[in-house]
Protein backbone atom coordinates (compact mmCIF):
# COMPACT_ATOMS: atom_id res chain seq x y z
CA UNK A 1 0.00 0.00 0.00
CA UNK A 2 1.47 3.34 -0.92
CA UNK A 3 3.16 5.42 2.19
CA UNK A 4 2.69 9.29 1.32
CA UNK A 5 4.51 10.45 -1.55
CA UNK A 6 7.05 7.35 -1.23
CA UNK A 7 6.78 4.86 -4.18
CA UNK A 8 5.35 1.31 -2.88
CA UNK A 9 7.85 -1.11 -4.81
CA UNK A 10 6.86 -3.93 -2.99
CA UNK A 11 3.39 -4.73 -4.45
CA UNK A 12 1.39 -7.41 -3.05
CA UNK A 13 -0.88 -9.36 -4.58
CA UNK A 14 -2.59 -10.97 -1.62
CA UNK A 15 -3.16 -7.44 0.70
CA UNK A 16 -1.85 -7.21 3.98
CA UNK A 17 -5.21 -5.75 5.00
CA UNK A 18 -6.20 -9.54 4.16
CA UNK A 19 -3.81 -11.44 5.71
CA UNK A 20 -3.94 -9.58 8.55
CA UNK A 21 -7.17 -11.57 9.84
CA UNK A 22 -4.52 -15.33 9.74
CA UNK A 23 -2.45 -13.69 12.18
CA UNK A 24 -2.33 -14.68 15.40
CA UNK A 25 -2.48 -10.75 16.59
CA UNK A 26 -5.63 -10.22 14.90
CA UNK A 27 -7.40 -12.39 17.72
CA UNK A 28 -6.55 -10.13 20.08
CA UNK A 29 -7.18 -6.76 18.64
CA UNK A 30 -9.13 -5.20 20.73
CA UNK A 31 -7.59 -6.30 24.00
CA UNK A 32 -6.10 -3.77 26.43
CA UNK A 33 -2.57 -4.93 25.14
CA UNK A 34 -3.01 -4.17 21.42
CA UNK A 35 -4.10 -0.49 21.99
CA UNK A 36 -1.40 0.29 23.52
CA UNK A 37 1.19 -0.42 20.91
CA UNK A 38 1.54 -0.45 17.13
CA UNK A 39 0.83 -3.99 16.37
CA UNK A 40 2.77 -6.10 14.01
CA UNK A 41 0.96 -8.85 12.30
CA UNK A 42 2.70 -12.33 11.52
CA UNK A 43 1.32 -15.74 9.92
CA UNK A 44 2.91 -19.06 10.20
CA UNK A 45 3.45 -20.92 6.51
CA UNK A 46 4.00 -24.15 4.64
CA UNK A 47 5.73 -24.01 1.30
CA UNK A 48 4.13 -26.72 -0.45
CA UNK A 49 6.90 -26.96 -3.12
CA UNK A 50 9.59 -27.16 -0.67
CA UNK A 51 7.54 -29.30 1.51
CA UNK A 52 8.94 -27.25 4.74
CA UNK A 53 7.07 -24.81 7.51
CA UNK A 54 8.26 -21.72 9.30
CA UNK A 55 9.23 -22.31 12.40
CA UNK A 56 7.99 -18.64 13.55
CA UNK A 57 5.97 -16.61 12.41
CA UNK A 58 6.75 -13.98 9.78
CA UNK A 59 5.31 -10.45 9.06
CA UNK A 60 2.93 -10.45 6.96
CA UNK A 61 4.72 -7.41 4.93
CA UNK A 62 7.05 -9.66 3.75
CA UNK A 63 5.57 -12.76 1.97
CA UNK A 64 2.96 -12.33 -1.11
CA UNK A 65 4.71 -9.58 -2.71
CA UNK A 66 6.80 -8.94 -6.37
CA UNK A 67 8.51 -5.99 -6.79
CA UNK A 68 7.22 -3.47 -9.11
CA UNK A 69 3.82 -6.29 -9.91
CA UNK A 70 1.90 -3.39 -11.18
CA UNK A 71 3.20 -0.83 -12.19
CA UNK A 72 3.49 0.30 -16.72
CA UNK A 73 6.42 1.07 -17.91
CA UNK A 74 7.43 3.50 -20.56
CA UNK A 75 9.28 2.64 -24.25
CA UNK A 76 12.96 2.84 -22.12
CA UNK A 77 11.43 0.52 -19.01
CA UNK A 78 10.78 3.90 -17.12
CA UNK A 79 7.77 3.46 -14.45
CA UNK A 80 4.99 5.92 -15.85
CA UNK A 81 1.59 6.61 -13.47
CA UNK A 82 3.82 5.62 -9.94
CA UNK A 83 1.75 3.71 -7.97
CA UNK A 84 -1.50 4.26 -10.15
CA UNK A 85 -2.94 0.66 -9.78
CA UNK A 86 -1.14 0.08 -6.35
CA UNK A 87 -3.26 3.45 -5.51
CA UNK A 88 -6.55 2.17 -6.41
CA UNK A 89 -5.86 -1.00 -5.20
CA UNK A 90 -5.93 0.44 -1.43
CA UNK A 91 -8.88 1.99 -2.02
CA UNK A 92 -10.18 -1.71 -2.58
CA UNK A 93 -8.77 -2.67 0.32
CA UNK A 94 -9.81 -0.02 2.80
CA UNK A 95 -13.51 -1.03 1.34
CA UNK A 96 -12.67 -4.82 2.39
CA UNK A 97 -12.10 -3.84 5.76
CA UNK A 98 -14.72 -2.23 6.70
CA UNK A 99 -16.72 -5.00 4.67
CA UNK A 100 -15.07 -7.42 6.50
CA UNK A 101 -15.89 -5.54 10.11
CA UNK A 102 -19.46 -5.13 9.08
CA UNK A 103 -19.79 -9.40 8.88
CA UNK A 104 -17.33 -9.98 12.08
CA UNK A 105 -19.53 -7.64 14.20
CA UNK A 106 -23.17 -10.14 13.33
CA UNK A 107 -21.65 -13.22 12.84
CA UNK A 108 -20.73 -14.22 16.39
CA UNK A 109 -24.02 -13.34 17.58
CA UNK A 110 -25.99 -16.75 18.52
CA UNK A 111 -28.92 -15.40 17.25
CA UNK A 112 -28.19 -15.24 13.74
CA UNK A 113 -27.53 -18.60 12.96
CA UNK A 114 -31.56 -18.64 12.68
CA UNK A 115 -31.88 -15.68 10.30
CA UNK A 116 -32.57 -16.82 6.33
CA UNK A 117 -30.78 -13.78 5.23
CA UNK A 118 -27.68 -13.27 7.16
CA UNK A 119 -25.73 -11.14 4.40
CA UNK A 120 -27.05 -8.09 2.92
CA UNK A 121 -27.42 -7.57 -1.21
CA UNK A 122 -24.37 -5.15 -1.19
CA UNK A 123 -22.02 -7.38 1.03
CA UNK A 124 -22.68 -9.94 -1.24
CA UNK A 125 -21.95 -8.13 -4.31
CA UNK A 126 -19.18 -6.51 -2.74
CA UNK A 127 -17.61 -10.01 -1.47
CA UNK A 128 -17.96 -10.56 -5.67
CA UNK A 129 -16.22 -8.02 -6.51
CA UNK A 130 -13.58 -8.35 -3.93
CA UNK A 131 -12.80 -11.90 -4.60
CA UNK A 132 -12.98 -11.64 -8.58
CA UNK A 133 -10.27 -8.66 -8.35
CA UNK A 134 -8.30 -11.45 -5.89
CA UNK A 135 -8.28 -13.31 -8.72
CA UNK A 136 -7.27 -11.28 -11.47
CA UNK A 137 -4.49 -9.12 -9.45
CA UNK A 138 -2.47 -12.38 -8.49
CA UNK A 139 1.01 -13.55 -10.83
CA UNK A 140 -0.82 -16.57 -11.87
CA UNK A 141 -3.34 -15.03 -13.56
CA UNK A 142 -1.05 -12.32 -15.16
CA UNK A 143 1.26 -14.19 -16.24
CA UNK A 144 -1.33 -16.62 -17.80
CA UNK A 145 -2.82 -13.09 -19.79
CA UNK A 146 0.67 -12.63 -21.04
CA UNK A 147 0.68 -16.00 -22.13
CA UNK A 148 -2.33 -15.22 -24.53
CA UNK A 149 -1.18 -11.94 -25.08
CA UNK A 150 2.04 -13.03 -27.01
CA UNK A 151 -0.08 -15.85 -28.85
CA UNK A 152 -2.49 -12.86 -30.21
CA UNK A 153 0.05 -10.14 -31.00
CA UNK A 154 2.94 -12.50 -31.71
CA UNK A 155 5.86 -10.42 -32.40
CA UNK A 156 4.31 -7.42 -32.71
CA UNK A 157 4.81 -6.12 -29.40
CA UNK A 158 7.62 -6.65 -27.14
CA UNK A 159 7.15 -8.04 -23.85
CA UNK A 160 6.94 -4.84 -22.02
CA UNK A 161 4.64 -3.60 -24.09
CA UNK A 162 2.01 -6.72 -23.84
CA UNK A 163 2.89 -6.42 -20.02
CA UNK A 164 1.30 -3.13 -19.78
CA UNK A 165 -1.53 -4.31 -21.83
CA UNK A 166 -2.32 -6.96 -19.52
CA UNK A 167 -2.59 -4.76 -16.61
CA UNK A 168 -4.42 -2.24 -18.00
CA UNK A 169 -7.19 -4.99 -19.55
CA UNK A 170 -6.80 -6.88 -16.48
CA UNK A 171 -7.11 -4.05 -13.68
CA UNK A 172 -7.43 -0.64 -14.67
CA UNK A 173 -11.06 -0.89 -13.69
CA UNK A 174 -10.50 -1.12 -10.22
CA UNK A 175 -10.62 2.85 -10.04
CA UNK A 176 -14.63 3.03 -11.39
CA UNK A 177 -15.42 -0.54 -9.49
CA UNK A 178 -14.61 1.73 -6.11
CA UNK A 179 -16.86 4.65 -6.76
CA UNK A 180 -20.10 4.31 -5.12
CA UNK A 181 -21.52 7.38 -6.90
CA UNK A 182 -24.48 6.68 -9.52
CA UNK A 183 -22.92 9.13 -12.65
CA UNK A 184 -20.65 6.34 -13.03
CA UNK A 185 -23.54 3.96 -13.74
CA UNK A 186 -25.32 3.69 -17.12
CA UNK A 187 -28.94 2.98 -17.78
CA UNK A 188 -28.14 -0.65 -18.55
CA UNK A 189 -26.49 -0.90 -15.13
CA UNK A 190 -23.07 -0.81 -16.68
CA UNK A 191 -20.19 0.54 -14.87
CA UNK A 192 -19.29 3.51 -17.03
CA UNK A 193 -15.49 3.36 -18.16
CA UNK A 194 -15.29 0.19 -18.23
CA UNK A 195 -14.21 -1.18 -21.99
CA UNK A 196 -16.11 -4.30 -23.64
CA UNK A 197 -13.06 -6.22 -23.26
CA UNK A 198 -12.71 -5.66 -19.45
CA UNK A 199 -16.71 -5.80 -18.82
CA UNK A 200 -15.76 -9.56 -20.39
CA UNK A 201 -12.66 -10.30 -18.06
CA UNK A 202 -14.86 -9.11 -15.07
CA UNK A 203 -18.08 -11.32 -16.30
CA UNK A 204 -16.25 -14.29 -17.12
CA UNK A 205 -15.32 -14.62 -13.40
CA UNK A 206 -18.58 -13.09 -12.05
CA UNK A 207 -21.30 -14.44 -14.39
CA UNK A 208 -21.08 -17.92 -12.98
CA UNK A 209 -21.05 -16.75 -9.04
CA UNK A 210 -24.36 -15.54 -9.89
CA UNK A 211 -27.54 -17.83 -8.42
CA UNK A 212 -24.98 -19.47 -6.10
CA UNK A 213 -25.95 -19.97 -2.27
CA UNK A 214 -24.22 -17.62 0.68
CA UNK A 215 -22.88 -19.20 3.61
CA UNK A 216 -20.94 -17.82 5.99
CA UNK A 217 -18.85 -20.18 8.40
CA UNK A 218 -17.95 -19.48 11.83
CA UNK A 219 -14.71 -21.52 13.30
CA UNK A 220 -14.90 -20.97 17.24
CA UNK A 221 -11.65 -22.34 17.10
CA UNK A 222 -9.89 -19.84 15.26
CA UNK A 223 -7.83 -21.80 12.98
CA UNK A 224 -8.91 -21.53 9.85
CA UNK A 225 -6.37 -21.13 6.99
CA UNK A 226 -5.51 -19.56 3.53
CA UNK A 227 -3.37 -19.46 0.52
CA UNK A 228 -1.51 -16.94 -1.92
CA UNK A 229 -4.31 -17.65 -4.13
CA UNK A 230 -7.06 -17.44 -1.61
CA UNK A 231 -9.99 -18.01 -3.94
CA UNK A 232 -10.81 -21.67 -4.26
CA UNK A 233 -13.29 -22.05 -7.55
CA UNK A 234 -14.59 -25.76 -8.17
CA UNK A 235 -16.57 -26.12 -11.84
CA UNK A 236 -17.32 -30.19 -12.85
CA UNK A 237 -18.63 -29.13 -16.21
CA UNK A 238 -15.07 -28.85 -17.56
CA UNK A 239 -16.66 -29.79 -20.88
CA UNK A 240 -18.58 -26.08 -20.81
CA UNK A 241 -15.89 -24.22 -19.92
CA UNK A 242 -13.65 -25.33 -22.45
CA UNK A 243 -16.23 -23.76 -25.16
CA UNK A 244 -15.98 -20.70 -23.47
CA UNK A 245 -20.24 -21.57 -21.62
CA UNK A 246 -21.17 -19.43 -18.49
CA UNK A 247 -21.82 -22.26 -16.14
CA UNK A 248 -22.60 -22.15 -12.59
CA UNK A 249 -19.69 -22.88 -10.43
CA UNK A 250 -20.14 -26.25 -7.46
CA UNK A 251 -18.25 -24.82 -5.03
CA UNK A 252 -16.41 -21.22 -4.09
CA UNK A 253 -14.45 -20.97 -0.51
CA UNK A 254 -12.94 -18.13 0.41
CA UNK A 255 -11.48 -17.61 3.84
CA UNK A 256 -12.08 -14.59 5.13
CA UNK A 257 -10.34 -14.56 8.59
CA UNK A 258 -9.12 -17.94 11.08
CA UNK A 259 -12.99 -17.18 12.70
CA UNK A 260 -14.94 -16.84 9.36
CA UNK A 261 -15.58 -18.54 5.81
CA UNK A 262 -17.55 -17.63 3.01
CA UNK A 263 -18.56 -20.91 1.36
CA UNK A 264 -21.20 -20.43 -2.21
CA UNK A 265 -22.72 -23.58 -3.03
CA UNK A 266 -23.83 -23.82 -6.73
CA UNK A 267 -24.61 -26.33 -9.47
CA UNK A 268 -26.72 -29.84 -8.22
CA UNK A 269 -25.53 -29.08 -4.83
CA UNK A 270 -27.35 -25.86 -4.41
CA UNK A 271 -30.68 -26.94 -3.07
CA UNK A 272 -29.28 -28.61 -0.03
CA UNK A 273 -27.73 -25.46 1.57
CA UNK A 274 -29.98 -22.77 2.91
CA UNK A 275 -29.35 -19.40 0.73
CA UNK A 276 -28.16 -17.06 2.27
CA UNK A 277 -27.20 -18.51 5.78
CA UNK A 278 -25.06 -18.40 8.97
CA UNK A 279 -23.08 -21.37 10.15
CA UNK A 280 -20.98 -23.36 12.79
CA UNK A 281 -17.80 -25.09 10.91
CA UNK A 282 -17.84 -28.21 12.45
CA UNK A 283 -14.34 -30.17 12.22
CA UNK A 284 -15.60 -32.01 8.79
CA UNK A 285 -16.10 -28.20 7.61
CA UNK A 286 -12.62 -27.07 8.81
CA UNK A 287 -11.21 -30.00 7.08
CA UNK A 288 -12.61 -28.87 3.80
CA UNK A 289 -11.77 -25.52 3.41
CA UNK A 290 -8.15 -26.54 4.64
CA UNK A 291 -7.97 -29.42 1.60
CA UNK A 292 -9.12 -26.64 -0.52
CA UNK A 293 -6.71 -23.78 0.39
CA UNK A 294 -4.30 -26.38 -0.39
CA UNK A 295 -5.74 -26.76 -3.95
CA UNK A 296 -5.44 -23.56 -4.82
CA UNK A 297 -2.03 -22.20 -3.53
CA UNK A 298 0.48 -21.21 -6.16
CA UNK A 299 3.28 -21.87 -2.99
CA UNK A 300 2.42 -21.37 0.06
CA UNK A 301 -0.34 -21.29 2.96
CA UNK A 302 -0.88 -18.74 5.85
CA UNK A 303 -2.53 -19.86 9.17
CA UNK A 304 -2.02 -17.99 13.16
CA UNK A 305 -0.59 -21.22 14.17
CA UNK A 306 2.09 -23.36 13.45
CA UNK A 307 0.89 -26.41 11.21
CA UNK A 308 0.19 -29.66 13.46
CA UNK A 309 0.57 -33.29 12.94
CA UNK A 310 -3.25 -33.67 11.66
CA UNK A 311 -2.89 -30.66 9.32
CA UNK A 312 0.49 -32.03 8.09
CA UNK A 313 -1.03 -35.34 7.47
CA UNK A 314 -3.64 -33.75 5.40
CA UNK A 315 -0.85 -31.60 3.33
CA UNK A 316 0.79 -34.86 2.28
CA UNK A 317 -2.45 -36.74 1.61
CA UNK A 318 -2.97 -33.35 -0.89
CA UNK A 319 0.17 -33.49 -2.20
CA UNK A 320 0.26 -37.45 -3.05
CA UNK A 321 -3.42 -37.09 -4.94
CA UNK A 322 -2.04 -34.01 -6.69
CA UNK A 323 0.96 -36.44 -7.90
CA UNK A 324 -1.65 -39.05 -9.22
CA UNK A 325 -3.62 -36.47 -10.72
CA UNK A 326 -6.51 -37.22 -8.66
CA UNK A 327 -7.20 -33.76 -7.23
CA UNK A 328 -9.98 -31.35 -7.99
CA UNK A 329 -7.72 -28.03 -8.17
CA UNK A 330 -8.59 -24.49 -9.04
CA UNK A 331 -10.22 -23.88 -12.34
CA UNK A 332 -8.26 -20.62 -13.15
CA UNK A 333 -4.95 -22.26 -11.90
Amino acid sequence: MPNGSNRTEKQHYVPRVYLKGFAPQYLDKCSENSKSSKIKYCVFYYDLQERTQSNIAVPIYSVCFERNLYEVTGKSGEIVYDNRLENRFSRLESRYAELRTNIENKAFIKENYKTKSFLTSDEKLHLMGYMTIQLLRTPTILNLALKVAKEVWKNDKSEEQLKNIVRIQCLSFIDTYCRNDEKYVDNNKKFVGISDNQFEILGSIIRPMVGMSFMIGVDNKSRLITSDNPVYIRNSNKECLMKGEDVQNDEIIFPITASLCLIMVGGENKDKYHKNCLFEITDEWRKHIFVAMCCTTDKKIFSNHKFDKDELKIIDEVLKDEAKGDTECHILT
